[in-house]
C-alpha cells in the first residue's frame, strides 16, 4: 500500500476547507476532513483562521461604487440601404405572384371537376358506396381498409 505525502494531503484537505465553508462538501467528505483536522495541528490552524477571516469577509458591508457596472450590448448597425433592398425584394416577389395568378388559364379550384359524375345517379351511386365501405370497416376488428 502506498503512502501518500503529507503536504500532498493537507493541500486538498485545505481546499475541502474552502469548499465546506461554501457548504459544498458531501456528508463522506466533511467526515474525512474532520478526521484529518483531528490528526494534523497545521491544518486545524488553517482551518480556523480561513473560517474567522470568512466569517470577517461575509459580515462586513458591501462597499458601494464610485461608477456602476453597465455591461451594454452592441446594437447591430441596420444600415437603410439594407432595410430599402429588403422591402423591394418582398414588394417584387408580392407583385409578380400576383401578377402570375391574374391571368393564367385554367385556375379552378382542384375540387370543382363537373365532368367526373355526368349524372346525378352516379354521384349518389359513389357516395353510397363510401358509406357502405365506412360502416364494413367500422364492424371489422382489423387495421386493414376492405376492399
Amino acid at each position: 500500500m502506498s503512502v501518500v505525502p503529507g503536504s500532498i494531503v493537507c493541500d486538498r484537505v485545505r481546499a475541502q476547507i474552502s469548499l465546506r465553508l461554501d457548504g459544498e462538501l458531501s456528508q463522506l467528505e466533511s467526515r474525512m476532513l474532520e478526521s484529518h483536522l483531528a490528526r494534523c495541528a497545521e491544518c486545524s490552524m488553517y482551518d480556523t483562521r480561513v473560517g474567522a477571516v470568512t466569517a470577517e469577509l461575509r459580515a462586513a458591508p458591501l462597499e458601494s461604487l464610485e461608477h456602476p457596472i453597465v455591461i451594454r450590448r452592441p446594437r447591430r448597425q441596420v444600415s437603410l440601404a439594407r432595410v430599402q433592398i429588403g422591402v423591394a425584394a418582398a414588394l417584387a416577389v408580392a407583385v409578380l405572384g400576383a401578377i402570375s395568378q391574374i391571368g393564367a388559364p385554367g385556375t379552378e379550384p382542384a375540387l370543382v371537376s363537373p365532368d367526373r359524375y355526368a349524372t346525378y345517379t352516379q354521384l349518389t351511386r359513389e357516395v353510397e358506396q363510401i358509406i357502405a365501405d365506412g360502416r364494413a370497416f367500422s364492424q371489422r376488428r382489423g387495421d386493414a381498409l376492405p376492399l
